[in-house]
């Protein structure tokens, strides 16, 4: 008898064993979700009308993922805490999506119970060993100061670097309960960083090689301001969501940039 053959089993032992799938689906955010819903609402036992079953999809998806532990211990967190630190502005989020983006940083997809926003994570929030080892699909976050901004409106991103990261838990965090929640250390609350870039104190570090003239014009003078600016305020810097910014930083490198260097 072959190998193979000894593996044969007759189905009514599989049934004993093997059982349906019970995972709910989630929809896409947007039009395809429609798309979806009526292929789901289809091959269902007991279909109902399309928009009826999206909702009830929907409904079902924001039960499970705002009613997940990651999102109770959250809750439970700022509840416990809230009574010795001043007031914040914070924001608990999930992460439904996260990539890299090549340069060591993450693009995150992040949901809150009233929508959902694209975020850039900064490199050293993945690298702190508080935070990056929870860091995934799922986990909870909570934030403080958080900035958002839009290279091309109406797209709007949220930048998080490390002075905005409270705490952060993970998917599979075991359930909350009042004993581990009172255990926890205060949260370290880093500082903001309210003061603007000094402009005339980044041009003064700028020395132009003494055995050119320094060039006058104003264009160049300003493209090289944009350049510094850009660089200064946005630490975390995506090229997918900035190309139009690199090719002119490019540009201005390439036809002017060699004929300057920085003093730090």
């Amino acid at each position: 008898m072959d190998a193979w053959e000894g593996l044969e089993i007759d189905d009514d032992v599989l049934q004993s064993f093997l059982k349906k799938c019970d995972s709910s689906s989630s929809l896409i955010p947007g039009p395809t979700g429609n798309v979806q819903a009526a292929m789901m609402n289809r091959i269902s036992d007991d279909p109902h009308t399309t928009q009826q079953f999206a909702e009830d999809v929907a409904k079902a998806t924001y039960e499970r993922e705002f009613n997940s532990n990651a999102w109770k211990w959250a809750e439970m967190y700022i509840k416990h805490h809230a009574k010795s630190m001043s007031t914040l502005h914070l924001v608990v989020c999930i992460v439904k999506e996260c990539h890299p983006n090549g340069l060591g940083d993450m693009k995150l997809s992040l949901k809150y119970p009233t929508g959902t926003m694209k975020a850039s994570l900064h490199k050293k929030v993945l690298k702190d060993p508080s935070f990056g080892p929870h860091i995934g699909l799922g986990c909870v976050m909570i934030l403080n100061n958080v900035r958002a901004f839009s290279a091309f409106p109406p797209n709007y991103y949220v930048n998080i670097v490390l002075r905005n990261v409270i705490k952060v838990f993970g998917a599979d965090i075991c359930p909350p309960k009042k004993e581990l929640v009172m255990e926890t250390p205060k949260p370290f609350i880093r500082s903001l960083v309210l003061e603007e870039p000094n402009m005339a104190e980044i041009m003064r570090k700028l020395i132009y090689p003494r055995h050119l003239k320094p060039s006058t014009s104003k264009v160049t003078l300003n493209l090289l301001r944009i350049t510094i600016v850009m660089f200064t305020i946005i630490p975390s810097f995506a090229l997918d969501d900035y190309g139009i910014m690199v090719s002119m930083y490019m540009a201005w490198i390439n036809e002017y940039g060699k004929n300057f260097h920085l003093v730090f």
